[in-house]
């Protein structure tokens, strides 16, 4: 059985929205880096059964991780 995770948005003042929820990991990283291309606020996936964070994302860490990827791929 997979985890559901939920994925809230902490906008400019502090207030969280909730964006929805997605079954599976990597399922929710997928949707995570995907709403993460769609705004700059931070997004968070959360494991609510465990009351944990499992993962963090802005525009900004999206950017850093294709630059990091593209510069892995040019070494090889």
């Amino acid at each position: 059985m997979e985890r559901c995770y939920d994925i809230f948005e902490k906008m400019p003042d502090g207030s969280m929205v909730w964006r929805g929820v997605v079954t599976g990991y990597e399922n929710a990283i997928a949707a995570l880096k995907e709403l993460a291309t769609e705004t700059s606020n931070e997004l968070h996936l959360l494991h609510l059964s465990t009351h944990s964070v499992v993962a963090t994302i802005n525009e900004n860490s999206l950017k850093q991780m294709a630059i990091v990827s593209e510069l892995s791929q040019q070494r090889n």
